[in-house]
């Protein structure tokens, strides 16, 4: 169970892609006790489904996986229009500090980069700063910690 003070991702829809069941499952707990939306992959194949066809708020992807990479992944992100989710915040996580680095993630089209094993306050409060903004219908940002609070539609990148 999170603090009083975790972020309020309520309204947020996050894939969250790594081919270990047990990871998926320790994810999704983090992020829906935050009030995020939450949908799991184990392929990047299912992954980039899913990112055809589901409005999407944030990704979270492993980056060493089986067959085609979490860079890989992002990279396809990153290739769809801006319409079509091109520009969708994505995470890598990794337990290979040593292969993978921050400027790696960055380099490839990562928003943000943590070291697993991830602190589920940290999941929640690196997806809460991933560079997208609540716009409410007064017309002025709100982070995502307000959208609880608010008739918000997401924009991003951040105006």
């Amino acid at each position: 169970m999170m603090t009083r003070n975790a972020p309020n991702l309520r309204n947020i829809h996050v894939l969250v892609l790594d081919e270990h069941q047990d990871t998926l499952e320790v994810f999704r707990t983090a992020l829906e006790s935050c009030m995020a939306n939450v949908l799991t992959a184990r392929t990047a194949r299912d992954a980039v489904t899913i990112l055809k066809t589901v409005r999407l708020d944030a990704i979270i992807s492993d980056l060493a996986m089986p067959g085609e990479d979490g860079l890989g992944v992002v990279d396809q992100l990153r290739r769809l229009a801006l319409s079509k989710g091109g520009s969708i915040p994505a995470l890598a996580v990794t337990a290979h500090w040593d292969r993978y680095t921050s400027k790696d993630a960055k380099d490839a089209g990562f928003d943000a980069f943590l070291t697993k094993p991830v602190d589920p306050f940290d999941l929640c409060r690196t997806v809460a700063s991933l560079g997208w903004a609540l716009i409410p219908s007064t017309g002025s940002v709100a982070l995502a910690s307000d959208a609880a609070s608010c008739n918000c539609r997401i924009v991003y990148p951040v105006p």
